[in-house]
């Protein structure tokens, strides 16, 4: 054991007498070029002063629209915007199938909601408007589905009645949501997505 011992001391003795330092590597010229011109060109390419070289193929901004487009978008006056996309709180009272028209005009379908975070959000568009409820765009036709064709994948009750005779869903912003008459005239909530705004 001891001769283990020694030989490892007298090993690592030799290797750190024999080893060269590793100096760092400065770029080469050439290559801090390339990045410092790579850098200017995307900037003038994001300022739209970009001119392409010869051989290269030129880029319309309609090209480029999609892209920045799908990163960076506004909605419309009056519209606010969660995650992907722009919800309006109207609040003039209309029965479900106005308030769904109503949307309708607008390029715009009522809100859905997929998970507790949206359904809070909506909760909350509506207790800001002044409200305690608002029409969304759940709507008992052979199972309960969303007007805006998204799948139903989330249930958040807090009251479910009959279907017999209350066919539409509404947000209550002390609860989960609940089905009601579809006549009553109440607020609504539209949605537009990313690609309508």
């Amino acid at each position: 054991m001891k001769t283990l011992i020694l030989l490892t001391v007298v090993l690592s003795s030799v290797l750190a007498v024999t080893a060269k330092p590793v100096e760092a590597v400065e770029p080469v010229e050439e290559t801090r070029e390339l990045q410092e011109e790579n850098l200017v060109s995307v900037a003038e390419h994001e300022a739209g002063e970009f001119v392409p070289e010869a051989g290269e193929p030129e880029m319309s901004p309609e090209e480029m629209a999609p892209s920045v487009k799908g990163r960076f978008f506004v909605c419309p006056a009056g519209w606010e915007r969660y995650k992907s996309s722009c919800y309006l709180f109207v609040s003039a009272g209309k029965s479900w199938s106005n308030a769904a028209a109503n949307c309708k005009s607008f390029g715009a379908t009522m809100a859905s909601a997929h998970d507790l975070f949206e359904y809070s959000f909506l909760q909350q568009l509506t207790r800001r408007a002044g409200s305690s409820v608002a029409w969304m765009g759940g709507l008992y036709f052979q199972g309960w589905r969303w007007v805006d064709q998204s799948p139903w994948n989330y249930n958040f009750w807090s009251a479910q009645h009959t279907v017999s005779r209350y066919q539409c869903l509404h947000v209550n912003t002390g609860a989960g949501w609940a089905n009601n008459n579809c006549g009553i005239t109440w607020p609504s909530i539209c949605r537009k997505g990313t690609d309508t705004c």
